[in-house]
């Protein structure tokens, strides 16, 4: 999960479009044998409201742009275990992005003890 993240953060960028985010996740899912175990989309746009346009999905070819802010949020999920996944949000910025949140990433720090 945490590198379908990675990859993800690495496709965030103005002149992408949001269904690019998906596939890209979405292929490294399939090639971990995971595809079976995602829900629902690795992000969305976040405004005056949690949820806003544009879905970084399939069915959404919006070209993103700077200044845009969205979540970061891919996911999988498993049977009798429950969901894993890492909640971010970043601003579009005109290289890149940059995290709004500073949150642990690694996985001795995720690992509740």
């Amino acid at each position: 999960m945490m590198h379908a993240r990675e990859l993800f953060l690495d496709n965030l960028k103005p002149g992408k479009k949001s269904s690019d985010i998906e596939q890209v996740v979405d292929e490294y899912f399939k090639d971990e044998g995971v595809d079976k175990n995602t829900l629902h989309r690795p992000g969305h746009g976040i405004g005056l409201n949690n949820h806003e346009w544009p879905t970084l999905s399939l069915e959404n070819d919006t070209v993103l742009e700077e200044n845009m802010v969205v979540s970061i949020e891919p996911a999988i999920y498993f049977d009798n275990q429950g969901g894993y996944r890492h909640s971010d949000t970043a601003l579009i910025t005109k290289d890149g992005y940059q995290l709004m949140i500073d949150a642990p990433t690694s996985l001795s720090e995720l690992i509740l003890k």
